[in-house]
């Protein structure tokens, strides 16, 4: 028996004992023992009740055999049901009483639900009440009940707790690919933003590097900088990953005045009106990219000379973030910069618009909590 702790992966469950295929479970052993204690104990007093002699050494071997059949449900559900099944022919065949043994029949049918397909459930559970049809000393309609109650009905319990977990399981699937999504947003803003504005940088060094050597320092000290914050946030990220990240967002509104000195440092200037808008850390945080990622943008493709403008304001409930630049407006192809971008915005229940009419306009809508 071997027990996983590990980080969660698709198609696993983590953070719970989880046991390696193609064990018996502890589990099955305790259910197969319950059943044969109680086969074996009770028999005797179902016979008697029904006016029956008592089982000889046969046919309590049959019940043994009928509760062992349980030790393989959940690696082989199959072999439960045909060793449980069997014996229980077998013993009906002879003349024995209804009794305990008939439990395993149910908790065989409960198996097969959960650890086999439907379609196999379902046809054990056929196999199973016709087996029991040709000793059955009461009418078809009586049969019919009974087969409803003790066949059927753990069978479709069965399904149900395997439809549950698959639940469960597809939900925690859908959960990590959210988070895995997320922080390759992240990532591709911050760490996107981050070479853009090097490779801008490092441009306008080498050009003015023999004429005006104070500017190229002063573009070489940009690209320090810049490559400084965007190992800041990718090492944000990666502390993410290992649990250990910060628990407010590490940028914000209160932000954007510096962001916007990058980017006039790196030859696009970029006016701000954001005074006095106070949001909730995880808008804050939204808005701040959706502006990193458009004036990114802005950086390159804009012609040289253009200008861009960020006001992000309040109006009735909504948090409105607008970037808009000076540009020649221009058939544009959305790529994964402006689709993480709308994932952003609603992420948080808003939408996101982008415009050409007059230069390349973004706007982002998103509510704020009451």
């Amino acid at each position: 028996m071997k027990i996983r702790t590990s980080a969660y992966v698709p198609g696993r469950i983590v953070g719970t004992m989880r046991f390696e295929p193609g064990r018996i479970r502890w589990q099955d052993i305790a259910l197969t023992v319950a059943l044969l204690v109680f086969g074996l104990g009770g028999t005797r007093f179902a016979a008697r009740l029904q006016g029956a002699e008592a089982l000889d050494a046969f046919g309590y071997l049959l019940v043994a055999v009928a509760a062992a059949g349980l030790l393989f449900r959940s690696v082989r559900p199959l072999w439960t049901v045909v060793v449980t099944t069997a014996a229980i022919a077998v013993y009906l065949a002879q003349g024995y009483p209804f009794g305990p043994i008939l439990m395993s029949g149910v908790a065989a049918m409960y198996a097969v639900a959960v650890y086999a397909r439907i379609e196999l459930a379902a046809a054990s559970a056929l196999v199973y009440a016709l087996v029991i049809l040709p000793w059955w000393n009461d009418s078809v309609t009586s049969w019919i009940t009974w087969s409803a109650g003790w066949i059927l009905l753990p069978a479709a319990a069965g399904v149900l707790m395997r439809l549950r977990r698959r639940s469960a399981v597809d939900v925690r699937e859908r959960a990590v690919i959210a988070e895995r999504l997320h922080l390759a947003q992240e990532v591709h803003d911050v760490v996107g933003h981050g070479l853009s504005v090097i490779a801008m940088q490092a441009g306008v060094a080498l050009y003015v590097l023999d004429r005006d050597p104070a500017k190229a320092r002063t573009s070489l000290e940009a690209i320090r900088d810049t490559a400084k914050e965007a190992l800041d946030g990718l090492r944000s990220e990666l502390d993410t990953l290992r649990g250990s990240a910060p628990l407010r967002p590490s940028t914000s509104l209160a932000d954007l005045p510096a962001l916007a000195a990058r980017m006039g440092e790196a030859g696009l200037e970029v006016t701000v009106e954001a005074d006095g808008v106070v949001v909730p850390d995880n808008h804050g945080l939204a808005a701040y990219r959706i502006v990193q990622e458009s004036l990114t943008n802005v950086l390159r493709h804009a012609s040289p000379g253009v200008t861009a403008a960020v006001k992000v304001y309040e109006v009735r409930g909504e948090l409105v973030v607008e970037v808009s630049d000076t540009g020649t407006p221009r058939p544009f192809t959305e790529g994964h910069g402006i689709t993480g971008m709308r994932s952003r915005a609603e992420a948080l229940g808003g939408t996101l618009e982008v415009r050409t009419a007059q230069g390349f306009v973004v706007v982002a809508r998103i509510p704020l909590p009451s």
